[in-house]
């Protein structure tokens, strides 16, 4: 027979074993549940699908609880769609009626009739005028560079700056050539750090064989004209290397020459 000691480890033992069996048929059956519902559920879903009937039934009761929101969604939705190509037939029409106004200042700067350019004449728009009435347009923006150019060209240089500014175009060319018009401007001011940030902004915006040089040797220029020698010479430099058949290059060794002999080298 079994000591006492003994038999209650082996009582122990026995009812943990038990236990864990137990605890193993339990995990096993809420297993077998679960699969059995899953199953249910696929099986549900699967009749739906192949039941048109049911599958409309399931929609209609979907629409029915939540009309309200689907509704205001597809207001909402119609309302933005309608604001976008509304506002895109706005903004063409807009461009077309800037454009004709603009024509007459176009064609006064073309012949120099500056004040007819700031001013308007008549029934015709100043392109100041076009500019402000038709800001949110490409001809609008295009009014300001046309302003700023007229306004240069009578020495207006603080008032140019604030047109010019207002500028912004996607040709490039176009673009490049406003920044440069911007450094002329604060040349002609004596500023020659912001002609300096203008110039460089030039040159670098779109680099080509026929405008870039020119911007560059108004760059050097503006070193030249701030004392700083050594960054002339490398402006210079850039067309010398660059810009090897442009018509500045010659001035470029030219200078470039001249400085370093006052330079001393």
């Amino acid at each position: 027979m079994l000591s006492s000691k003994k038999y209650v480890s082996f009582a122990v033992l026995k009812f943990s074993r038990m236990t864990k069996i137990k605890q193993f048929e339990e995990k096993a059956k809420k297993k077998a549940q679960e699969q059995a519902e899953n199953a249910k559920k696929v099986e549900a879903e699967n009749s739906i699908l192949e039941n048109p009937v049911a599958l409309f039934d399931k929609t209609e009761e979907f629409f029915k609880k939540n009309q309200k929101w689907i509704s205001l969604g597809l207001i909402a939705l119609i309302v933005a769609l309608g604001g976008y190509f509304g506002f895109r037939y706005y903004i063409n029409e807009q461009e077309k009626e800037a454009a004709a106004k603009l024509f007459p200042a176009e064609h006064f700067l073309r012949l120099d009739s500056l004040s007819k350019v700031l001013k308007g004449e008549g029934k015709y728009l100043s392109a100041k005028k076009v500019a402000e009435t038709y800001s949110i347009t490409q001809t609008g923006k295009l009014a300001h560079l046309y302003t700023g150019i007229a306004l240069m060209k009578e020495g207006k240089f603080k008032e140019a700056i604030t047109q010019l500014e207002q500028f912004s175009s996607d040709d490039k060319l176009v673009q490049g050539r406003a920044y440069c018009l911007l450094g002329d401007a604060y040349m002609e001011l004596n500023k020659l750090d912001d002609a300096i940030s203008h110039y460089r902004k030039a040159a670098n915006y779109y680099r080509n064989q026929f405008y870039t040089p020119m911007y560059l040797s108004k760059l050097a220029l503006a070193y030249e004209l701030k004392g700083d020698k050594k960054m002339a010479i490398n402006t210079y430099d850039e067309i010398i290397d660059e810009f090897y058949n442009s018509q500045e290059r010659g001035n470029a060794q030219k200078y470039k020459a001249r400085l370093e002999a006052m330079m001393g080298k």
